[in-house]
């Protein structure tokens, strides 16, 4: 071991400012931060030629573009070797929370960014200051180009590694060499103090360690003062060699040195992170999905003479993953800066609404939507006019083309809504003729004589579209379904629903076919539990401690007709009310629930709560492209849009079965499981950017989290003892990824009233997750996910071409798909992966 204050023990120094572009503060500052920083950082490099800065996210160099002679010094810096960019990404974002497609397009925009602003990319992966990582980061970064990487959280308190640098193996076997910094930045007047610190903690079998230098949290970078005092150690004795340089000239010098290998996830820093402001979070849910959606039917129209809308898609994305920056995502930012993420999200939106409107509609004017090959007169006619009624089609019927982004089949209810259809006449039938159950509903309007408003089950072929039509006839007369409701019962030929007249949960869930009730208390129930920490949730490991249960409860029938059958809870506690729905399909073993949550408490968090009469349980959460298996020991962990508990339960004879429960939701991040109970957090209520120490005054009247109105959606999967063959990551893709409709006139045209450009063959566990235009050309590109950690082979069908492919356990694969339908295997950058 080498003597910590030896000059055979080298410190790699590289200057940093750490800046979030949003924090204590809002963009604008950001802006004007960055660019004083970098003024600053440029005068300090050309006075000491052998110092290096290094700086992460290209948002803040794209930011640059509006200072260009700033900008080009920035650039002859990094082209001289003194300035480094790091990170690859646009941010540096909240990596338990995004999804793992966004942070692909992370690195795609940032390392593209770099690219063109810098002229070279980041080699070294850069998070310092992010909460927690997920054991499937390492792919994920290896894949943007990367072969190292930094970060800061969990520190050594909160999680014990085998060493501050270590070989970070995920699922996938993917290796990325790994480094946990001290702190992220130090004294305005010297480095000393943070270098006595440092010396403690390299790893004690290294003669090379690293540092960084410079203010940081808000800007500033290396001072003259702490540059001199720097330069005073490196000529004391009593000192260690001190040297700067960059970070990967660091990780060139110790690569190949003893790093052991560390398997599983970095957490855990800040838990409450994962539920504080639910409304950035359920946008940042929502605009996800919309531009993976959005881009698929995008690809999906081309054929039918749709330009892709490259540039809009890549301002959106760009909008969306600066919202994915860790204290906005995590909701650990002022009140103020998350009134400018509603607005920035609410654009990413538009959009991809535009988008996906705009290819559905160049899609659905290439369809034969006619009836029996039928022509007609007018296009918009009056079907039928008695006096104060008429009905009015778009030629024959109305078409109504449904599309499905998913690379699965799909039955999938659609509601629909018509405009001047006064009359109790209502039919609908498939492509083939054959009649389509569906049930009238109440129409979003008070006004909405003459609007009906109706769901049907629609079956869709993987990432194409049906065409469904609707008519003035009677609907055939339909089979009673087997759907019953009562305030205390809901029922199918699947599960029954047994209500809890006090609270309104589920007092018993059956799964019919085997006998056995799921749950060991009431499912479903609102709970309120204590919550007296900060905003990050500093301190906390779990949110358990009960002060009450929603209550009072009052239970109706909302719907029951051929295709779905809704019971209504009303609930209250204290100042907050809930309206819960629990609807049940016909034929279909889906589960569904949609909450209204007005909540108004302060220090509390709710929680919806669903506990499984579960034995030897292992519970499972949904990470970023991946899965984790974690302690069902209640402590609070973030989760994507599923999570599962999977055992054994016991029939009334006291035989066990395997059994299980997934959990899905729409907008939510934040879990625990303790034993079989899994427990999904909706609200938390502690004051904006509160962080401990400080504290509270009484006589301040504080705005608090989560105030008011919230609406989310989730599912129970009940299933046999296996996620896997219940295919939860698929349903979950369903509830965040719906599909989405045209209505059209009739016309004739080239294209098949049914139609699918993707198939998957032979690939069971295998989603295509995306599937857009390249960024430079006009290749497709299609991103494959196994998610089972299983090995598979078969086969993508892509526009009549047949694409053999591999999969490892766990892997992301793109594929490249050129016109002649030639693949090419790549990684985030859309760039050859070997």
């Amino acid at each position: 071991m080498t003597h910590s204050r030896s000059k055979s023990l080298t410190f790699h120094l590289i200057g940093h400012a750490h800046i979030d572009p949003v924090w204590l503060w809002d963009w604008r500052e950001g802006h004007e931060t960055v660019k004083a920083t970098f003024r600053s950082a440029l005068d300090r490099l050309q006075a000491n030629p052998d110092m290096v800065f290094a700086h992460s996210s290209a948002a803040q160099y794209a930011w640059m573009e509006a200072h260009p002679q700033l900008l080009a010094e920035v650039r002859s810096a990094a082209e001289r070797g003194q300035w480094e960019p790091v990170g690859g990404w646009w941010v540096e974002p909240d990596v338990n929370l995004a999804h793992g497609e966004a942070l692909a397009r992370q690195a795609l925009i940032g390392q593209r960014t770099f690219e063109r602003l810098l002229g070279h990319r980041a080699r070294v992966g850069f998070l310092p200051d992010s909460f927690g990582h997920p054991g499937t980061l390492p792919q994920l970064l290896r894949q943007s180009g990367l072969d190292a990487f930094v970060f800061m959280r969990p520190s050594a308190d909160e999680l014990n590694l085998p060493a501050n640098l270590f070989t970070w193996t995920g699922p996938d076997g993917s290796r990325i060499l790994s480094a946990r910094l001290e702190c992220y930045n130090s004294s305005p007047n010297q480095i000393h103090t943070s270098l006595e610190r440092n010396l403690v903690w390299r790893p004690p079998h290294l003669t090379d360690w690293l540092g960084l230098f410079g203010v940081g949290n808000h800007g500033g970078g290396p001072t003259r003062r702490a540059i001199a005092n720097l330069r005073e150690l490196a000529a004391d004795p009593d000192w260690p060699t001190l040297r700067l340089n960059s970070l990967s000239g660091f990780f060139e010098t110790v690569r190949g040195q003893d790093a052991p290998e560390y398997t599983g996830e970095l957490q855990h820093h800040a838990r409450g992170c994962y539920a504080a402001v639910s409304d950035v979070k359920r946008l940042n849910r929502q605009a996800e999905h919309a531009l993976m959606r959005a881009e698929k039917l995008a690809v999906l129209a081309g054929p039918a003479g749709y330009v892709y809308p490259g540039e809009a898609l890549t301002h959106a994305w760009k909008g969306l993953l600066f919202n994915q920056f860790h204290d906005i995502l995590a909701g650990s930012s002022l009140q103020s800066a998350f009134e400018d993420a509603h607005q920035q999200l609410g654009e990413v939106l538009s959009i991809a609404s535009r988008v996906t409107f705009a290819a559905t509609q160049a899609v659905a004017d290439q369809v034969d939507t006619r009836l029996n090959g039928r022509d007609v007169d007018e296009v918009i006619r009056s079907v039928r006019w008695d006096g104060p009624s008429w009905v009015t089609d778009y030629g024959d019927g109305v078409p109504v083309l449904v599309f499905n982004p998913d690379s699965r089949e799909r039955d999938e209810p659609v509601e629909i809504e018509l405009n001047d259809w006064h009359t109790p006449n209502l039919r609908v039938i498939d492509d083939g003729g054959q009649e389509v159950p569906h049930q009238r509903l109440r129409a979003e309007s008070v006004n909405g004589q003459g609007r009906p408003r109706f769901v049907l089950r629609a079956q869709l072929p993987p990432c194409g579209y049906r065409l469904y039509r609707v008519l003035d006839e009677p609907a055939a007369q339909v089979h009673p379904p087997q759907l019953s409701a009562t305030p205390a019962l809901l029922e199918n030929e699947f599960w029954a629903l047994h209500f809890d007249p006090d609270t309104g949960g589920l007092r018993r869930l059956v799964d019919k076919a085997r006998g056995l009730d799921l749950l060991a208390g009431t499912g479903a129930q609102l709970q309120v539990v204590r919550d007296d920490t900060d905003t990050w949730g500093h301190g906390a490991r779990s949110y358990r401690q009960l002060v009450g249960v929603f209550a009072d409860a009052r239970l109706e029938v909302l719907e029951l007709g051929p295709v779905r059958a809704t019971v209504r809870a009303t609930t209250r506690f204290r100042l907050s009310t809930a309206v819960q729905d629990f609807t049940l399909y016909a034929g279909s073993p889906d589960l569904h629930g949609q909450l209204n949550l007005d909540w108004h408490e302060k220090h509390h968090a709710a929680q919806l709560v669903f506990p499984a009469a579960l034995s030897s349980v292992t519970a499972t959460h949904e990470v970023p492209y991946g899965h984790m298996i974690r302690p069902a020991d209640g402590q609070e962990e973030p989760v994507q849009a599923w999570l599962d508990v999977s055992g054994l339960a016991r029939d009334g004879r006291g035989v066990e079965h395997p059994a299980g429960l997934a959990l899905l939701n729409d907008s939510k991040y934040s879990a625990s499981v303790l034993g079989g109970e899994l427990r999904l957090t909706l609200a938390r209520s502690p004051v904006y950017a509160h962080h401990d120490p400080a504290t509270l005054e009484p006589a301040v009247a504080y705005t608090h989290l989560d105030q008011g109105l919230q609406r989310s959606r989730w599912a129970l999967v009940p299933h046999a003892g296996d996620w896997r063959e219940a295919r939860v990551p698929e349903l979950a893709v369903r509830l965040n990824q719906p599909a989405v409709f045209t209505r059209e006139y009739v016309h004739p045209g080239p294209w098949p009233q049914t139609r699918s450009d993707l198939q998957l063959e032979a690939l069971p566990t295998v989603q295509v997750s995306a599937v857009k235009q390249a960024e430079d050309g006009e290749d497709i590109v299609v991103r494959l996910h196994e998610w089972a950690g299983q090995a598979a082979t078969g086969v993508v069908h892509f526009r009549g071409h047949a694409l053999p492919v591999q999969l490892r356990p766990h892997q992301v694969l793109g594929l490249r798909i050129s016109a002649a339908g030639i693949a090419q295997r790549v990684n985030f950058l859309e760039e050859a992966d070997d």
